[in-house]
């Protein structure tokens, strides 16, 4: 809902981006230290983090605006993995998780698919503005 509501308020300035992709990126550390195994969102989220960072010192270019509408995508492409091997995925989690939380995992990989997405075409198409005004990240 906090990813939401940043892209409702903040859409047009990308102030969002950072702290969600910051989100992102602690939960796939964490994810990573409770599994053993590499969560893609460590470098996809990380993309995110280090674009809009870049727009901090670098103003919203033409390269700026690319680059963080293509590492948004990236995680909307990382979120959409689950999507698309659903069935593996199902059966080897039905062995330790319930039915319930399986339904809860893929609405939650739906749901942030699609908002990734939508955070890239609003990134996309926000118009170039003065770094002092408006950035993804706060002054």
């Amino acid at each position: 809902i906090c990813c939401w509501t940043g892209l409702y308020k903040n859409g047009g300035t990308g102030k969002h981006l950072l702290p969600a992709a910051l989100f992102g990126w602690i939960w796939a550390i964490i994810n990573i230290m409770r599994s053993k195994r590499i969560d893609l969102g460590i470098v996809t989220f990380g993309l995110v983090i280090i674009f809009t960072l870049v727009e901090r010192y670098y103003g919203f270019t033409r390269g700026v605006r690319w680059a963080i509408s293509a590492s948004c995508l990236a995680v909307a492409a990382n979120f959409s993995l689950v999507v698309i091997f659903w069935k593996p995925i199902q059966k080897d989690l039905s062995k330790s998780k319930s039915q319930l939380w399986l339904k809860v995992f893929l609405s939650y990989c739906v749901t942030l698919m699609i908002f990734w997405i939508v955070a890239a075409f609003k990134n996309f198409v926000r118009g170039e503005i003065s770094i002092s005004s408006y950035s993804s990240v706060q002054q």
